[in-house]
């Protein structure tokens, strides 16, 4: 459930989860399961899952190895499905835009699952009135991705 738990009573803040939109939710090549999933069962619980017409779990894709699963906990499942919490997919572009824009900007490398995260919280920002808070959850390490980053970059290390 990550930053959400000490949120989810308040009704006054609003919840947005960021899934791992891989190359782009129209090319099938993502992991947005709630998003663009369909309730299925993975490992005896019924979930938002990736999966194909007769219920088989269909490949995903992400940049980040963490986000690369075709299912979503229980928890994010039924704040979906309530309305407590609404999600967005934000592609591996995007991503790596959050991951080099944190790096250059505040000197914090971000894991590039929080990438997806900082990514959306960028574009959130420009809506949002100055008097108005944003709390992102930024979790793990991103000098584990580096390598990933610069050969996505096309960046010699």
């Amino acid at each position: 459930m990550g930053i959400f738990y000490p949120f989810v009573e308040d009704k006054e803040v609003r919840l947005v989860g960021v899934e791992a939109g891989g190359e782009g939710v129209e090319t099938g090549r993502h992991a947005a399961s709630i998003t663009n999933g369909e309730t299925g069962v993975l490992h005896g619980s019924m979930s938002y899952l990736q999966q194909d017409e007769w219920g088989q779990i269909a490949g995903t894709h992400s940049i980040s190895a963490g986000l690369d699963y075709p299912g979503v906990g229980p928890e994010h499942a039924h704040f979906a499905r309530t309305g407590r919490a609404e999600y967005v997919a934000i592609n591996d572009d995007e991503a790596m835009t959050g991951f080099t824009t944190l790096s250059e900007t505040e000197g914090i490398i971000p894991a590039l699952e929080s990438s997806h995260a900082v990514a959306h919280a960028m574009k959130l920002a420009k809506t949002m009135s100055p008097d108005q808070i944003l709390v992102i959850n930024v979790s793990g390490r991103g000098d584990k991705d580096t390598q990933i980053a610069a050969k996505y970059l096309g960046v010699s290390l």
